[in-house]
C-alpha cells in the first residue's frame, strides 16, 4: 500500500509507512514530488565523486549502506529506493531513511539541511544547532513542553519565501534519551526505542505537528558546551555567522559528491544576513535545562 504524506513541503508517496499523518481525501491528480518505494538499489555508482565505507555520491545519486539494516538508493531529489535486510525491524530502516537518505535528498533539491532542531515562537522559528550530543532535540522536546509548536529536530530544511529565510517542518518526533525523558516526565515505556548501535538509549517521542506551511527564521542559536558553570549567549556578526552555520550543515560532506557547493554557500549566507546567529556556551557537566532555556526564552 501506498500512502502520499506532505512533509519538509514535499509531497511525498511511500510504500514504506511514514511517521507522520498521510494526507486524508487527496485525488491521486498532482503528481508526487518524492516516491519512496521497496526495491533493489545498484551496488556501487559510477564514477562516485565522494564515497566512505558506507556511501558514495555523485551529482543526482547517493547511495548508503547500513549493515544488517538496509540499503538506500536517492536519485535526482525525486526517488528513494530501499532494501532492507532480511529480518530488520521497520523502526531500524526509518532511522536511516529519515537521516541521511532524506539529508541527501534535500540537497539533491538545493535545500539548506541544518543539524538542528526547531520551534515556533511568537510566528517566527528559531534553530538549535551544534555538535551531536550537545542538546538540540532535548532543548526542542522542552520548548514544546512550554508550549512552543515543534517543527524539526534533527534533519532541518531551511528554504527561501520571498528572499527571507524559512524553516520548513520536518517529520514530527524527537529523538531524546531516556534521562531526558524523565526529566520531562514522558513515560519511556510507551515509546519506539532507537537501537541503531550499542548502548544506545534514545526512543521516539512522537509530536503533534502543528504547521504544514513553512515559518520564518529569526534567530539561529549555536550551542557549545564548556569547563564553565555559567551560560553566556553572544551575538555573532560577519564571517563567523556564515562559518557557523555552514559547519552545522547537516551531513556536509555529501555535497563533495553530490555538487552544489556554491549554491550552499550562496544560501548559508543569505541565513546569515537575514538571522540573527548567537554562540550559547553551557557548562558541560550538569544540563540545567530549564535554566539553558530561560536564558534563550530572553533572546528569543
Amino acid at each position: 500500500m501506498v500512502n502520499r504524506y506532505h512533509i519538509f513541503g514535499l509531497e511525498i508517496d511511500s510504500a514504506i509507512p511514514l511517521p507522520a499523518a498521510p494526507v486524508s481525501g487527496h485525488s491521486g491528480i498532482r503528481l508526487p514530488d518524492v516516491v519512496i518505494e521497496y526495491g533493489n538499489p545498484p551496488d556501487h555508482l559510477a564514477n562516485p565523486q565522494s564515497k566512505n565505507t558506507r556511501y558514495q555520491a555523485r551529482p543526482g545519486e547517493f547511495l548508503l549502506r547500513v549493515d544488517s539494516v538496509a540499503r538506500y538508493y536517492v536519485r535526482d531529489g525525486r526517488y528513494i529506493v530501499v532494501a532492507p535486510e532480511p529480518g530488520t525491524e521497520d523502526e531500524s530502516v526509518l532511522i536511516y531513511l529519515m537521516g541521511s537518505a532524506f539529508g541527501a535528498l534535500l540537497h539533491q533539491r538545493n535545500i539548506l539541511v541544518l543539524h538542528a532542531g526547531a520551534i515556533e515562537t511568537k510566528n517566527r522559528s528559531v534553530l538549535f544547532t551544534g555538535d551531536s550530543g550537545i542538546g538540540k532535540s532535548t532543548l526542542a522536546a522542552g520548548f514544546h513542553r512550554r508550549g512552543y509548536p515543534f517543527l524539526a529536530d534533527d534533519v532541518c530544511a531551511v528554504g527561501m519565501i520571498n528572499g527571507q529565510p524559512a524553516v520548513i517542518p520536518g517529520f514530527p518526533r524527537l529523538k531524546l534519551w531516556a534521562d531526558v525523558l524523565t526529566k520531562l516526565k514522558h513515560d519511556k515505556d510507551q515509546l519506539k526505542s532507537v537501537r541503531w548501535t550499542k548502548g544506545m538509549d534514545k526512543y521516539f517521542l512522537p509530536v503533534d505537528p502543528v504547521h504544514k506551511s513553512p515559518v520564518l527564521l529569526k534567530s539561529v542559536f549555536v550551542l557549545e558546551a564548556a569547563k564553565s558553570d555559567a551560560i553566556e549567549i553572544s551575538r555573532l556578526t560577519g564571517a563567523e555567522k556564515i562559518n557557523f552555520i555552514i559547519k552545522n550543515t547537516y551531513r556536509l560532506q555529501f555535497l563533495n559528491g553530490l555538487g552544489g557547493k556554491k549554491e550552499h554557500f550562496k544560501q548559508c549566507a543569505a541565513v546569515a544576513s537575514r538571522t540573527n546567529v548567537h554562540r550559547v556556551v553551557r557548562p558541560a557537566k550538569g544540563f540545567l535545562l530549564d535554566k539553558l532555556m530561560d536564558a534563550l526564552e530572553e533572546n528569543f
